[in-house]
């Protein structure tokens, strides 16, 4: 027994201690009563639920950079951040190392980025169905991730993260955070038109989401991932960041305890959940005694010890009592009083849990309210807050607030002087009194107890009861409250990605046989009308993107002042009233042209013999507006460039020297596109 709780009562069960406290037999000495009593009331003293502000989900959520933040282990689903370890920036690029939790995981389940999920792909990048971290190219075809996530899950020994190391050496293959659950995560750089859009925060914030301890489960003889209130708390008082007393419960009570909390309740709104269940955190810089007390709390549970020396676990499901004690077994009846006065007792009672289905936040449960106490009492009377952080649904906070108004106001306490043969009820949680003689009739929870002794022999037993309601033990669907509600969130994830969007060249006209560069982009009509396009472009590759002026209802736009010839990226996207902007498309290495279709072809093309090896060549310019010069062959050598407006005759001497010879002509527009056909070809023979 000294092993089991030395952990607890040190001053009892330290190390070196010489008292006999157990027999051969295996029962406890006179002596191991005395201190299986004493330790018995010390139990319910030292497991009381105080509750460090650091372990509440809102701190625990937050990437801080503290030199010498606590160490955080974690039970159950926990969403967390944690503490920056390492943050360095190199070719624009920032890679940070984020320590989550001490100890080994069993699994992620999802990672957030500004609070917000976010998928990722085999290699640890962003999915690229999820904004502002992936920038969409050539109508979506392709993708430009801009933050990676890599995890560890707290293994010993852990691999180090390759990706730092190979930028910066002195972080090295030894720098492995071994038993610490730890994420990279790298952030790509944007150009400052972009970075409020995609890190609206800065560099993103990181969350996980995640199953964390493997807890060994008596009935199976496996370790896994569990939920279940008995079971964990069994695995925190085996932990060495714990109790380190792996022995310290009895398997028997963990296994019955364990059945209990795995039973399926039916919830108001539909489905079931098992009955106690336990997630959250603690500082390992924490009294265990304290964690132990806010595990308890969260599953209405209470330990006390047994005759073996082990600590017995209860939770709060009503189980019928055992022991029953007759008006034969009475010596004495000290006192019986109703229970707790008007300035102690209470009738509505207020927790705030951590709700899983809202986000892993800490929340208000609805009060428990006993309207029949409230009429009694003349006025609602509040009691203390009852710390149920570790306590994951709103249905097993209202059955434990239940629970322990009931266990706080008993209707009636009584104190007894008993035969010896009441020493059994000092083990037991409830026992049941059969004295209708004195009115005392019905199940009691043993509160406080002692016993008295002359010359070595036990001749009383003192017990402390109090009167109990089977009906706290149940929570019917009525009761089970109205389940909190957050707003929808006023974010991009609302807003949908532009489709069917198109962009290419397409100049202006700004004066005779004068043309501007530029783009045409066009995509499909938003599917709300609160809902207006936002157009941007840049030079291919530069990322330094220009707004584009666009009215609320178009659906298509002409950039212009552009250079010919010269590519650019297209952005499209749709914002709302309120300034929420929603994914962009872009399209890629859009050209830039101030003419789109080819100019006509010259006409009226003719060849004289001048003699002396000379060729007069005649032709009418082309009639496109866009003609930029006349390109004259023969043989398909360039022989002359004219440059006149659209529809000038042409006159060009060709000294070719004597021969044969085939001539044609061709019209270049302003942005260097041939004539699709050529005139002629004419074959002219020159002497």
């Amino acid at each position: 027994m000294a092993p089991a709780l030395g952990a607890l009562l040190p001053g009892l069960f330290g190390a070196g201690g010489t008292v006999a406290l157990v027999t051969a037999a295996g029962s406890l000495t006179w002596a191991g009563i005395a201190l299986n009593v004493a330790g018995s009331l010390a139990l319910s003293a030292l497991t009381a639920p105080r509750l460090p502000d650091a372990a509440k989900p809102e701190n625990i959520q937050i990437n801080n950079k503290s030199a010498t933040g606590p160490r955080i282990g974690h039970v159950g689903r926990v969403l967390v951040g944690g503490n920056i370890v390492f943050h360095r920036a190199k070719n624009g690029a920032s890679y940070r190392v984020i320590v989550h939790g001490h100890g080994e995981i069993t699994s992620v389940l999802e990672v957030q980025l500004d609070s917000r999920a976010v998928p990722l792909d085999p290699d640890g990048y962003v999915d690229r169905d999820h904004p502002p971290y992936v920038r969409r190219r050539n109508g979506g075809a392709t993708i430009n991730p801009k933050v990676r996530v890599l995890g560890r899950d707290g293994t010993v020994p852990s691999t180090h993260y390759g990706e730092i190391t190979g930028i910066w050496p002195e972080w090295s293959a030894d720098h492995r955070l071994d038993g610490l659950w730890t994420s990279m995560i790298w952030a790509r750089s944007v150009s400052a038109t972009k970075f409020q859009k995609v890190f609206p925060n800065g560099e993103p914030t990181l969350k996980v989401l995640a199953e964390t301890a493997a807890c060994f489960d008596p009935r199976s003889g496996l370790s896994g991932f569990t939920e279940n209130a008995a079971l964990v708390i069994n695995h925190y008082a085996s932990l060495p960041d714990g109790l380190n007393r792996p022995d310290a419960f009895d398997v028997n009570d963990i296994v019955a305890a364990a059945d209990i909390c795995d039973r399926d309740v039916a919830l108001a709104e539909g489905g079931t959940e098992k009955m106690f269940r336990l997630a959250g955190s603690f500082l390992l810089n924490e009294k265990p005694q304290d964690v132990l007390g806010r595990m308890l709390t969260a599953c209405a549970g209470r330990v006390r010890l047994k005759p073996t020396g082990k600590i017995g676990l209860k939770v709060g499901a009503w189980e019928p009592p055992e022991f029953t004690l007759g008006f034969g077994d009475i010596l004495e009846v000290q006192e019986v009083n109703p229970g707790p006065d008007l300035l102690d007792r209470y009738n509505q009672v207020v927790g705030r849990f951590t709700s899983q289905d809202l986000g892993y936040i800490e929340v208000d449960a609805e009060p428990w309210r006993d309207d029949v106490r409230v009429a009694e009492d003349g006025e609602v009377l509040t009691g203390p807050d009852k710390t149920l952080i570790m306590c994951p649904s709103h249905r097993q906070a209202r059955q434990c607030m239940k629970i322990h108004m009931e266990r706080d106001n008993p209707k009636q306490e009584v104190s007894l002087l008993c035969k010896p043969k009441a020493l059994p009820a000092i083990y037991e949680d409830t026992i049941a009194l059969d004295m209708p003689q004195l009115a005392l009739v019905g199940d009691y929870e043993v509160a406080r107890y002692s016993l008295s002794f002359e010359k070595g022999l036990l001749r009383a037993v003192a017990l402390v009861l109090r009167k109990v309601d089977s009906a706290a033990y149940s929570l019917a669907l009525e009761e089970q409250g109205a389940v909190q509600e957050l707003p929808e969130p006023d974010n991009e994830e609302g807003v949908p990605v532009p489709e069917n969007v198109v962009a290419g060249g397409a100049g202006v006209q700004a004066a005779a046989n004068t043309f501007v560069a530029g783009i045409s982009a066009g995509w499909a009509a938003p599917p709300s009308d609160a809902l207006s396009p936002v157009v941007r472009y840049s030079k291919a590759g530069e990322d330094n993107w220009k707004d584009v002026p666009v009215n609320d209802e178009a659906t298509s736009v002409e950039i212009s002042g552009l250079q010919d010839g010269q590519a650019y990226d297209v952005s499209v996207a749709f914002v709302t009233p309120g300034g929420v902007e929603g994914e962009e498309v872009i399209v890629e290495n859009v050209v830039a042209v101030a003419v789109v279709d080819p100019p006509l072809p010259p006409t009226g093309l003719t060849v004289t013999d001048q003699s002396g090896g000379v060729a007069l060549v005649e032709l009418t310019a082309s009639a496109s507006a866009s003609l930029w010069k006349t390109e004259v062959y023969r043989d398909g050598v360039l022989v002359g460039s004219i440059y006149s407006g659209p529809g000038a005759a042409i006159s060009l001497s060709d000294s070719s020297s004597p021969g044969t010879f085939d001539w044609t002509a061709r019209s270049v527009d302003v942005s260097i596109k041939d004539s699709a056909t050529d005139a002629g070809p004419v074959t002219a023979t020159i002497t």
